[in-house]
């Protein structure tokens, strides 16, 4: 059984209902995020920030997202794959359309990670704006192991703010991405002018591609994938 995932209008103020959204996204996956994560959550966030959820128990779902950009089915998720599964993000999110990605077409999909964040047990209450280093852990018990690890973590003396640290120093939407990333879009603003053009997101999507081909053959597998700081976490 897979967990839910609300229509974007569930989530917006706007109530604007985005292409990826109406269309099927892949098991459990959409741009928004899953429903109700307990007991041990399977919780992906794709390389472009879509969200994936599986129900304990189930495989984790990365596998979701990596069979949604396989278009051929054959296994292997090669550049061209890789990049036509972020441009179909880019388009759903660009809701003008005027290729480009503006702070109010981004806050609708910051909303839908604040959804998908306050699903995930000790997160629930955790307000304020997507990115905000969390408080270690969040309380989010996954059969104590969170406890567990955060022990063993040696105390570093720093003067002034500490930084955050452990798996889930900066959330569980970075923790469950690949690159640690705690707003993925806004990831592609090299310039950081709190918009996203189509080359910032082309140039991004290279980069991630070659981030993750450590082998360097042009195809990606869920073999050579790695496991994310949050997927880690769970199964020990």
């Amino acid at each position: 059984m897979r967990a839910s995932v609300p229509s974007l209008a569930a989530l917006t103020l706007a109530g604007v209902v985005c292409s990826a959204c109406a269309s099927d996204p892949g098991p459990g996956g959409g741009l928004l995020g899953p429903g109700p994560l307990a007991g041990g959550p399977g919780l992906f966030v794709s390389p472009f920030g879509e969200l994936f959820a599986s129900e304990p128990g189930q495989p984790w779902p990365v596998g979701q997202w990596f069979a949604k950009a396989d278009a051929n089915g054959d296994g292997r998720l090669t550049g061209v794959e890789f990049v036509a599964d972020g441009q179909s993000v880019f388009r759903a999110l660009d809701l003008r359309p005027d290729n480009r990605l503006t702070p109010d077409e981004i806050v609708l999909y910051e909303r839908g990670l604040d959804a998908a964040r306050a699903t995930i047990p000790g997160f629930e209450g955790q307000g304020g704006p997507v990115g905000r280093p969390g408080a270690g852990y969040g309380g989010m018990a996954l059969n104590g192991g969170a406890q567990e690890i955060e022990s063993r973590i040696p105390p570093t003396p720093v003067r002034g703010p500490r930084a955050p640290r452990g798996p889930l120093a900066y959330g569980p939407i970075a923790a469950a991405g690949f690159f640690n990333y705690p707003q993925p879009i806004k990831a592609a603003d090299t310039d950081t002018n709190q918009t996203v053009t189509a080359q910032e997101w082309s140039l991004a999507t290279d980069r991630w591609f070659l981030a993750l081909d450590t082998d360097r053959d042009g195809v990606l597998t869920l073999a050579t994938l790695p496991r994310t700081p949050l997927q880690g976490l769970v199964e020990r």
